[in-house]
């Protein structure tokens, strides 16, 4: 029978450790990218609540049938190492921060009076077919001083909208998006806009362009490239379509710079690490890239975080913060870029 025990406790321990770190497992890239792995990878702030109580459950196991028999040695070690397991989890959610304040401080970046100090601050608003409040994201706009907003699933008009909105605060911003047809679903479609202030921007077409996406590059060649990402979801009948769409999508970390990535990836850092993307998150610079910006029906502790502000290198994210509107099932995402040299 302690073999029996061995070899169930020797399998469990195994499935737990594949989910610390998949990404320094050579060859287990498919595997990490398909159904189950994918989610269960997502999913952090769950895997550190089931493993704590996988844990606890082996070591009252093993106190039980050392009273009992004098046994549970094994048990005991498969507790302690879940215990381990759980306490990564939790700690790598916590070093990636868990900071969300009302408000970003005081805006020194780029404004129509100057770059200042140069900071661009990003928001990605994922706002499931424009299920939000557009008073509360102008006002969030205005308020944090955002120079580059990007809102997934979020039709041409509404966006021609907002753009109207932030006008009538005295904000102007230039207008991009995927040109999506009016009676095609907004779940295809993706609008950025980019503040007068940061200069002329015009849209363009890149070599790995993929639906819901959008590519803007400065006229004059002066400023970061901006590019706005929304992949397929992970769905059970889509995970190879995902998967293709994330391996293009973290492949442009190898552009030269400066550019910005930003969106509802529909994936985690964890999903970048694996496909080997060298892009840096600017909410985990800022502290706050822990939180789950997805789904807001749960706490933003237990949330995952799948929507982005992603750079280069040639910035660092030093502020950031989420914030909901309306009824769209993702969070709000803004992140303060500050430039590294």
């Amino acid at each position: 029978m302690k073999y029996f025990w061995g070899f169930l406790s020797a399998i469990l321990v195994f499935a737990g450790a594949l989910t610390l770190r998949p990404d320094l497992i050579p060859g287990f890239d498919n595997i990490a990218l398909s159904t189950p792995m994918a989610h269960l990878i997502a999913v952090r702030p769950w895997l550190f609540i089931a493993f704590m109580a996988i844990a606890l459950f082996f070591l009252i196991f093993s106190l039980v049938r050392y009273t009992l028999v004098g046994a549970g040695r094994v048990a005991l070690a498969t507790g302690l190492i879940y215990l381990t397991m759980s306490v990564f989890h939790g700690g790598t959610m916590y070093s990636r921060g868990l900071e969300n304040p009302d408000q970003l401080g005081p805006d020194r970046g780029v404004t129509s009076a100057g770059v200042g100090n140069g900071s661009i601050t990003v928001l990605t608003y994922n706002t499931l077919g424009g299920s939000i409040d557009e008073d509360t994201l102008a006002d969030s706009i205005q308020r944090n001083g955002v120079d580059v907003v990007v809102l997934t699933e979020t039709s041409t008009a509404r966006g021609t909208e907002m753009a109207g909105r932030l006008a009538a605060l005295g904000l102007q911003f230039q207008q991009f998006d995927t040109g999506t047809d009016e009676y095609a679903t907004e779940f295809e479609s993706t609008v950025v806009l980019v503040s007068g202030a940061m200069g002329e921007y015009v849209q363009i077409s890149s070599a790995q362009e993929l639906p819901s996406t959008v590519t803007a590059v400065p006229a004059s060649g002066n400023g970061p490239k901006i590019v706005a990402v929304h992949p397929f979801a992970p769905t059970l009948e889509g995970i190879d379509r995902w998967r293709s769409d994330i391996d293009s999508i973290y492949a442009q970390c190898s552009d030269s710079g400066p550019f910005i990535l930003a969106g509802d990836f529909n994936s985690t850092v964890d999903h970048q690490m694996i496909v080997g993307g060298d892009c840096q998150d600017g909410a985990i610079e800022a502290g706050s890239g822990g939180l789950g910006t997805w789904p807001t029906r749960i706490p933003s502790l237990l949330g995952t975080p799948i929507d982005r502000v992603l750079h280069d290198g040639s910035y660092e994210g030093v502020d950031a913060m989420l914030f909901e509107s309306g009824h769209s099932d993702h969070r709000g995402l803004i992140v303060r870029l500050m430039p590294s040299n």
